[in-house]
């Protein structure tokens, strides 16, 4: 079994999870050509006496073309608006965004309609509607605000479109979920493979600790903080998600135990500031991952002096990590390429947190000729 979470399976599968952005292109193309289709068609019995005339039809295919920008347009607007806003407030700013984003292109259709082949050229009903929304919003003629109850009655096409993505995002969410449930089961199979008996271990470890203490302090302080990071690693870290108290508490052990096996020739910093509340959770070994890896590429790959810098910023709802640590010299043609530098264990904490955090965190590496950074953004909650 590999480190990483496998998406390509069944032809489902491949439609959830797009293997290249030009399938992901061609996926959307289909359905707006599907979607115009549709729609030109259900309208066309309505337009029977002059259908045959070609400026109607470009006419009608331009209407419904104005959804694509529409809806990537609403998109976007949300995207933007749920950095700032949540639940009832985000839902109420997209809806009003969503109405004056309709009424905006209904308005630039009928100018284009109008100036192009004339409004009173077309069929009834779209040379009243577009009378209508050529007419300016005021508010001592309430006749011309009835408009907007059109703009509203078209908010249903969009709705489709969006309860297609919702579905789609729903479905890859849980089949996203079902394969880090199945990747945990796996690696817990293996670990459970080849465990020997806990109390064994703590027992072989305590004994040697009082044969050691006398001897070297040293040495047996670090026997005894292995001791608690196999126990950690043992007992607290079995479920997705771990009191950050907890984390925090392993995180300094792990940082100890490296400096003292780094101590010639490492510098290692650990700065910690804010409070940990009760109620911050956060996916488990999530921030050891980082550490591990900037002691594994930045202090274990090299034999040069080095250093690891940490610092972990706690607010009341979010959680900020910075690390920046040394990276040995390499020659031009021993760089690692770009997509192999962060290694595995970045590539999957990076999944672990769209599937937890979906649009809520932030993540980014930043490497450089002699340091790797990496900034960590994200809410100190279960999902």
């Amino acid at each position: 079994m590999g480190n990483s979470i496998r998406t390509e399976h069944s032809f489902f599968e491949s439609l959830i999870f797009p293997p290249t952005p030009a399938v992901r292109i061609a996926h959307h193309v289909c359905f707006w050509i599907g979607f115009i289709v549709l729609h030109f068609a259900y309208s066309l019995p309505t337009l029977s006496n002059v259908v045959a005339d070609p400026r109607f039809t470009l006419v009608g295919v331009i209407y419904f073309l104005k959804f694509i920008p529409n809806y990537y347009f609403c998109v976007a607007l949300y995207n933007f608006l749920s950095r700032y806003l949540k639940g009832f407030l985000l839902g109420l700013a997209v809806f009003f965004g969503t109405i004056l984003s309709l009424h905006t292109f209904n308005t630039l259709i009928f100018m284009f309609v109008d100036m192009t082949y004339g409004l009173e050229t077309m069929p009834e009903r779209f040379r009243l509607i577009g009378g209508l929304h050529l007419k300016l919003l005021r508010l001592e003629d309430p006749l011309t605000w009835t408009v907007l109850a059109y703009d509203l009655s078209e908010l249903e096409l969009l709705l489709f479109t969006a309860s297609v993505k919702v579905g789609l995002y729903a479905a890859r969410q849980t089949i996203l979920r079902q394969k880090l449930q199945t990747e945990a089961l796996g690696m817990e199979l293996k670990v459970l493979k080849t465990q020997i008996n806990p109390h064994f271990v703590f027992n072989v470890l305590n004994a040697a600790y009082a044969k050691i203490l006398p001897i070297s302090e040293e040495a047996a302080e670090y026997l005894q903080k292995s001791s608690e990071i196999i126990r950690f690693a043992l007992y607290e870290a079995n479920e997705e998600f771990i009191k950050l108290e907890k984390e925090m508490a392993y995180l300094n052990q792990y940082v100890q135990l490296e400096s003292i096996r780094n101590t010639h020739r490492c510098k290692v910093s650990l700065v910690q500031e804010g409070s940990i509340l009760q109620s911050h959770e956060i996916p488990t070994l999530l921030l050891i991952t980082l550490v591990e890896n900037a002691f594994k590429h930045g202090v274990h790959a090299s034999r040069h002096p080095s250093f690891v810098d940490i610092k972990i910023f706690i607010h009341p709802d979010k959680l900020e990590c910075n690390i920046i640590n040394s990276v040995p010299q390499r020659s031009a043609e021993a760089q690692p390429a770009p997509e192999q530098a962060t290694g595995l264990g970045l590539a999957n904490l990076k999944k672990r947190l769209e599937i937890y955090y979906p649009n809520r965190y932030h993540f980014e590496t930043i490497a450089k000729d002699q340091t790797f950074k990496v900034i960590l953004s994200m809410p100190l909650t279960a999902a």
